[in-house]
Parts: C-alpha cells; sequence; structure tokens
C-alpha cells in the first residue's frame, strides 16, 4: 500500500536436493520479476557433497525448511511476489523440487520502516 514500508516475506515447506556427485541449488523471492535489492536477496541455499563413489549412490535429502526476510524500495500497487529455485554460482545443479507431500505457505506482510 505505502512505498516507504517494507515486505515481510516467508516461504516455509518441504524443500528437495538430489544428486549423485555434488550439487547445489538455491531459493529465492522475486517481486515484480527482480531479486531484493535491499537491503538484501532474500534466499536460501542447500549443497549436498557426494555419495558414495564406491556404491554409486545418489543423496535425496528432503527437509522442511524457510526462507525469510525483509525487502524495501518497492513501489506502492499491486505487487508480483514469487519464490524461485535455480542453480548457485560455482556449483554443480542439482534435482531440486518444493513442497514434496506436505503443506507449504507464503506469508507477506507490509511493514512501516
Amino acid at each position: 500500500m505505502r512505498s516507504n514500508s517494507a515486505l515481510r516475506v516467508l516461504f516455509s515447506g518441504s524443500l528437495r536436493l538430489k544428486c549423485k556427485n555434488a550439487c547445489c541449488q538455491r531459493w529465492y523471492f522475486t517481486f515484480n520479476g527482480a531479486e531484493c535489492a535491499g537491503p538484501l536477496p532474500i534466499e536460501a541455499i542447500i549443497y549436498l557433497d557426494q555419495g558414495s563413489p564406491e556404491l554409486n549412490s545418489t543423496i535425496n535429502i528432503h527437509r522442511t525448511s524457510s526462507v525469510e526476510g525483509l525487502c524495501e524500495g518497492i513501489n506502492a500497487g499491486l505487487v508480483d511476489i514469487a519464490i524461485w529455485v535455480g542453480t548457485c554460482s560455482d556449483y554443480p545443479r542439482g534435482d531440486a523440487s518444493t513442497g514434496w507431500n506436505s503443506v507449504s505457505r507464503i506469508i507477506i506482510e507490509e511493514l512501516p520502516k
């Protein structure tokens, strides 16, 4: 509603990462198609080291996690907020998913500065 406020966003739910070799994925929020510039991006990462080379095994981690933060400098009016999953810089991509077999929530609040 106001340009001089901050938006608090929270995702709570299941995040999954699967890979045979080391991998990393990043979950992050966007506001009107762009990551938050101020004060910082709102993100969480999951990194997995390689599985057992002798057993040729795959690591498949499911965990309840939260991604939370504040974003300032957003104009008043309708705001398109989304959570995305992408790669971590300098790390191989894994097989990631969001919201497996559980309730996931996104909570958005407008807070005065």
